[in-house]
């Protein structure tokens, strides 16, 4: 294996009312580099105490209104100065991000070097839609005031995190929320430089506030009464805890969580393009994307030919490290991803599968061989996050749809097969909020699009539209119509 240069690690710092302290608890575990397994630092993690202060800071700038009455237009240069901080930090983030995440640093690139494009595109959107609009009403004047809920929680997953830190943060800022972001222990760093950045461009002390931590500091945040929404992305079962703590405070919520999303091959389907496809999906992020298409569902007539198919592909990646410019897949993010994925792996086999590695087994770091495990049946509760897929034959379409709307479902959903308008037909029953016909890209499909979290794959959804909106409510203040008879 190649061996890269790692880059400059920074402090994980908690971030309160403007002011960066240390993390309060030295010893929270352990990180490392996922290429080598070689531990790399401490993680550090705020004390339940940095959290309780971090919130009532969030509180008190809400309360305070001092970014809220700004406006959108008054927001607008603040942000626009947070995206050129952004800008600069390009390179930074996408070395730091690959060390977290395993993910190539060609892929990290392309995430490092949008995030300020990222924050201009929210800009604009803030803009256009405004703070109030007055109302039709002959009588007086009504209007329609947009208003941020309060302080609001942003928790983000370990397999992007700087383009989740970066789209969440810059959303709620637009919306005028005050915010306290907690990014994955697994992944801490960039959200580093990103909450210094938004500092850097002067966005007012209490507006972005960040703590470090597990489970123990994550539940502290969401229980908190004075956090008045919570974005979240991770796993289904992380989002269900949150939900039950959330419960008796009636926060907002947005989660979006996990999907074992299919991919129906129909018989029309070409063979080679649905293969190159579906490897280019599954790979995507070294296997740890979210709307991944995971479980294969194709007509029995072509399950050889697309097995075969699958294999070809899969041996064309460059497996390495996520800091080499030639990987195209690199290892998982940490330990226990890779041993949950073995587990899967070794269940599906016992259940009758059969596995296809493809590629060098490799006695360091936390590498997966991609796979594909092939089997009559497949059942599995748990989410697979990771270079896995599965395939599975069904007798025809209506098969094939009533095994793809089957178990843990709801992100999204793809369709191959040369009639495309059949295929967009049959897409359109899988419940799921994003079917891609004849495609596995991670942008969106149209400038409007917009998809729920089905199932158990969230609460909310995705959209530039739904994403504002989520952060803010809307209160009409104006004259009453006179002479109403009730």
């Amino acid at each position: 294996m190649t061996h890269v240069a790692l880059p400059e690690l920074p402090a994980s710092r908690t971030w309160i009312d403007g002011s960066p302290e240390p993390s309060a608890v030295a010893e929270a575990g352990a990180l490392h580099d996922p290429n080598t397994g070689r531990r790399l630092a401490a993680a550090r993690a705020s004390s339940l105490e940095q959290v309780e202060r971090a919130v009532g800071a969030a509180h008190a700038a809400h309360e305070a209104g001092i970014w809220r009455e700004l406006g959108a237009e008054g927001r607008a240069p603040v942000l626009e100065r947070f995206a050129d901080e952004l800008d600069a930090l390009a390179e930074d983030i996408a070395r730091l991000d690959a060390v977290n995440s395993g993910v190539p640093i060609s892929v990290t690139r392309l995430f490092g070097g949008s995030n300020g494009d990222t924050v201009r595109d929210v800009v604009a959107r803030s803009r256009a839609l405004g703070d109030s609009r007055r109302l039709e009403a002959d009588h007086g004047d009504v209007r329609l005031h947009r208003e941020p809920w309060g302080a609001t929680a942003l928790i983000m997953p370990w397999n992007a995190p700087s383009a989740m830190a970066v789209k969440k943060v810059a959303y709620a800022l637009a919306a005028g929320a005050t915010t306290v972001l907690k990014p994955s222990p697994a992944s801490p760093w960039s959200t580093e430089l990103v909450v210094e950045a938004a500092h850097r461009a002067g966005v007012p002390a209490g507006a972005v506030n960040l703590v470090y931590g597990g489970g123990d500091v994550g539940a502290v945040l969401v229980a908190d009464p004075h956090i008045r929404a919570i974005s979240m992305t991770g796993s289904t079962p992380t989002g269900r805890a949150i939900a039950a703590a959330a419960a008796p405070n009636l926060t907002r919520l947005r989660l979006e969580l996990g999907s074992n999303n299919p991919a129906i091959v129909r018989a029309d389907a070409d063979v080679e393009a649905t293969a190159a496809a579906l490897v280019s999906g599954a790979m995507k992020l070294s296997g740890q994307w979210c709307e991944a298409p995971r479980r294969v569902i194709v007509h029995d007539a072509l399950i050889d030919d697309l097995v075969d198919a699958l294999v070809r592909e899969l041996g064309r990646l460059r497996i390495g490290s996520s800091l080499d410019e030639e990987t195209t897949l690199g290892p998982v993010a940490f330990e226990a991803r890779q041993a949950e994925l073995e587990s899967q792996l070794a269940a599906l086999e016992a259940a009758g599968a059969h596995a296809i590695r493809v590629g060098d087994e490799r006695p360091e770091g936390w590498f997966f061989t991609p796979t594909v495990a092939v089997a009559e049946h497949v059942d599995l509760d748990v989410e697979i996050f990771g270079p896995l897929l599965t395939v599975q034959p069904a007798d025809d379409d209506a098969e094939a749809l009533r095994l793809a709307n089957a178990g843990h479902v709801g992100l999204a959903g793809y369709v191959f097969g040369r009639d495309e308008d059949a295929a967009r037909v049959l897409g359109r029953d899988i419940r799921a909020g994003e079917i891609k016909v004849n495609g596995t890209s991670v942008l969106d499909m149209a400038p409007g699009s917009a998809q729920s979290f089905f199932g158990a794959s969230g609460i909310g959804g995705h959209g530039d539209a739904d994403v504002l909106d989520f952060f803010s409510g809307v209160r009409v203040v104006g004259v009453d119509r006179p002479g109403l008879p009730l």
